[in-house]
């Protein structure tokens, strides 16, 4: 069983991102779409965990918390 979100963008909408995560084989995908293109990105649990924390930290300089 997989677990999906998918995020438009907010510059584009026809562009999305959309992350699967298979727990049977410990790994997260990113379908990223731009411009009609599609990439696959294939995560293990700790860059996951890692990429993660790196936008929590961005949205955080945003907000300046």
């Amino acid at each position: 069983m997989s677990i999906e979100t998918r995020f438009k963008c907010s510059k584009s909408d026809s562009d999305y991102l959309k992350v699967m995560g298979y727990p049977k084989d410990e790994e997260v995908i990113i379908f990223l779409e731009l411009n009609g293109v599609e990439t696959e990105i294939y995560l293990d649990i700790p860059t996951s965990i890692k990429l993660s924390k790196t936008i929590r930290t961005a949205i955080n300089l945003i907000k300046k918390i």
